[in-house]
């Protein structure tokens, strides 16, 4: 075998093109505004990225005005997360393999027609479409954000890792707010139907804008490569073996655990314990999403220039204030004290993401990040699906208050041994820091 290191260089193709020697950008408004090919990614994600957030609302209160019952939300909240860990990985195989541009525009087109078949389940005696859609579109999804993980980073440079993952993480923030509020009108206005119709639009917008970017690097590798199982474990091993990698998977695995549990709470939260109408989980994600963005705007310059050890303590900061919050979630009587605390929660949340990705982005060569990053979104998901359905059947039984305590107990304590760990060294050491670009020639 032959190792071939590839020295640093910039794919990214802007409207002033950037040489080696030009710094980093400062901020997320400095990154998109020079970076024409990554601005078109992003706005794209951005625009799919509100549809989803109509389609959400819409699913939730049309599962729960045909059934009524907690278990079918947390069903419904549980097969959007299954995929990510039956289906992922290999999503993640196919980024390191194929084209990463072309997985994308087939993903959009896909999702479009998704969306509009939903409006098929809009009847008691049709709901168990829900699922079923629910499965094949969250599937779709994730091989999609596979290969957007994959392609996405080459656009910008290693330093800019940080804003990158504000930027993508940002975009979700602001149209969840927008769709979130957007979704609850319209669903209240003019009922489900519209909201799945806006959705589909979504996803051709964004084909639309993914189309004109052809830069970066959009295979992992040259050549055939190893078969797609071989392939897989070869990520795997790459996962176990840099410590890093490892420890962000064990957080995010335990974390989210508790995670997924408190989104089921809170649908529970709004249309039941607070009543805020068949769109009232529009306002819980609007609160999540203008707190969470605007936070986000402020701290990605100061997360940037942080050194890496710092963020990384940051990263156990993080889930340890959001457990906390989750805690205390199911205590007040009053919505606006409900939406305060997860406004509180959302802040403390989203600094989690910038800071996590860029250690991840840092420690994978480009030519397993579609693996590694897909392990991520498997472990996460495979948690949160595990917790939204467990929660959605012990919420009748323990009642909402015992249940956020428990979830945010459980979202704090890996937070705390995080903090511990870094503090003996334990997550640390050298294979921790970044790595050259390394591709294996047979």
């Amino acid at each position: 075998m032959k190792t071939v290191v590839n020295p640093p260089t910039l794919t990214t193709m802007n409207e002033s093109p950037r040489t080696a020697i030009d710094p980093p950008a400062g901020g997320l408004v400095t990154l998109l505004a020079v970076n024409r090919d990554f601005r078109r990614l992003w706005l794209g994600n951005l625009i799919s990225v509100c549809g989803g957030w109509f389609s959400a609302v819409a699913v939730y209160a049309m599962v729960y005005e045909h059934s009524g019952e907690p278990l079918a939300a947390g069903a419904t909240l549980a097969l959007r997360y299954l995929p990510g860990l039956l289906v992922g990985p290999w999503g993640g195989v196919l980024a390191d393999r194929a084209d990463r541009r072309t997985v994308m525009l087939a993903g959009d087109g896909l999702l479009a027609v998704l969306a509009l078949a939903f409006l098929l389940a809009d009847s008691p005696g049709t709901l168990w479409l829900v699922y079923p859609l629910t499965f094949v579109s969250a599937a779709t999804g994730f091989v999609f954000q596979a290969a957007r993980g994959a392609w996405m980073p080459s656009l910008v440079r290693r330093e800019e890792y940080v804003l990158y993952s504000a930027a993508v993480q940002v975009n979700g923030l602001l149209f969840q707010a927008v769709g979130g509020l957007a979704g609850a009108a319209v669903i209240g206005l003019f009922g489900w139907r519209w909201a799945f119709v806006v959705n589909a639009l979504s996803f051709l917008l964004s084909l639309l804008l993914t189309a004109l970017v052809t830069a970066g690097s959009r295979r992992g590798g040259s050549g055939r490569g190893p078969g797609w199982a071989a392939s897989f474990r070869e990520g795997v091993r790459a996962a176990r073996r840099i410590r890093l990698i490892a420890a962000l998977l064990c957080l995010e695995a335990v974390f989210c655990l508790g995670l997924g549990g408190m989104i089921t709470a809170m649908i529970h939260l709004a249309l039941r314990v607070h009543d805020l109408g068949d769109g009232g989980t529009g306002w819980f994600y609007a609160v999540q999403g203008i707190v969470g963005a605007t936070a986000l705007l402020v701290l990605a310059p100061r997360l940037q220039r942080m050194n890496p050890r710092a963020r990384l303590t940051v990263i156990g900061l993080s889930c340890l204030g959001e457990g906390i919050c989750t805690a205390l979630l199911g205590l007040p009587t009053a919505t606006w004290a409900a939406l305060t605390l997860w406004g509180l929660a959302a802040f403390a949340d989203v600094v989690y993401g910038p800071t996590a990705i860029a250690a991840l982005l840092s420690a994978a060569a480009d030519e397993i990040r579609g693996r590694i990053m897909s392990l991520w979104s498997a472990v996460a998901t495979a948690s949160l699906a595990l917790s939204a359905l467990a929660a959605g059947a012990l919420l009748d039984a323990l009642g909402h208050r015992t249940l956020l305590i428990a979830l945010g107990t459980l979202m704090a304590a890996p937070g705390a041994a995080w903090l511990l760990a870094l503090r003996t060294d334990t997550i640390t050491g050298p294979t921790t820091r970044p790595q050259p670009d390394v591709k294996t020639k047979l």
